[in-house]
């Protein structure tokens, strides 16, 4: 399955549909999309971009208990397969590219604010919950999740 590197702007092809639907196309460029440190990836069909993920060099909340404040930590955001894709293994391909890269810039932990209709996935893949549900507005309710690395 091919994941590969891509660059910031690749990622709203995917972001801006999935993600952010009804929305004004700047809502899919996050803060820190083009800083040093943080990297993207793409899932391929053929040339077609069908998923994307991105790490970002931010450290651990305080919410996360077993390692508050661990450095260097990256967070996951803005993950997202096509519809016509999801099913066929594309997220947990990217999940593990963005593990495997977290890994190795040396981080100690990935986290993340899954969608509450994504934290099974992330649980199914060796992440664990971190406190309560919680919502962030215009996007909906989340769960701090995170993965040791170590």
């Amino acid at each position: 399955m091919p994941i590969r590197a891509i660059a910031a702007t690749e990622t709203i092809a995917v972001r801006w549909p999935v993600l952010r639907p009804g929305f004004p196309r700047e809502t899919a460029i996050f803060d820190g999309d083009d800083a040093p440190g943080t990297l993207h990836f793409g899932a391929f069909v053929g040339d077609r971009l069908v998923g994307v993920a991105s790490i970002y060099l931010v450290p651990c909340p305080e919410t996360i208990a077993a390692q508050p404040g661990v450095s260097p930590a990256f967070q996951l955001r803005g993950m997202a397969t096509l519809p016509e894709v999801r099913g066929a293994g594309f997220g947990k391909a990217l999940l593990d590219a963005c593990v495997a890269a977290a890994r190795e810039n040396g981080a100690a932990i990935l986290w993340c604010n899954a969608r509450t209709s994504a934290a099974d996935f992330y649980a199914k893949n060796g992440w664990r919950f971190e406190g309560e549900e919680f919502d962030i507005p215009t996007v909906g309710p989340h769960f701090r999740m995170s993965r040791a690395l170590a």
